[in-house]
């Protein structure tokens, strides 16, 4: 995946929104070329959400989620300067992760 992993990451108080684009291109394995091939199944199978070098969210995936996904975290307990990361693995055994910081919102 060339395009990097956007991170935006607000707070609010103690209250924190995260909202995470990942490029990746989510392929079911369902659908065909203009030639009628296959495409071959490419997807991401888990993620993970960390707050300051600690997992807070963990999830799998599948097939039925779209393109580019974008995901949107609550966090409670937060502050501004926080570290969140997200971190994810695909079908293909590819990775992909980025890192950011809260920004009061």
């Amino acid at each position: 995946m060339s395009e990097p992993i956007k991170i935006r990451a607000t707070v609010k108080g103690t209250e924190g929104e995260v909202r995470v684009l990942m490029p990746h291109p989510m392929e079911s394995g369902q659908r065909r070329d203009p030639a009628g091939q296959a495409l071959p199944a490419h997807f991401i199978t888990s993620i993970t959400l960390s707050l300051n070098g600690r997992p807070v969210i963990e999830g799998a995936l599948g097939t039925a989620v779209s393109t580019n996904p974008l995901f949107a975290f609550q966090l409670q307990g937060v502050k501004a300067g926080d570290k969140v990361s997200i971190a994810w693995l695909d079908n293909k055994g590819q990775k992909g992760n980025a890192e950011g910081a809260f920004a009061a919102g």
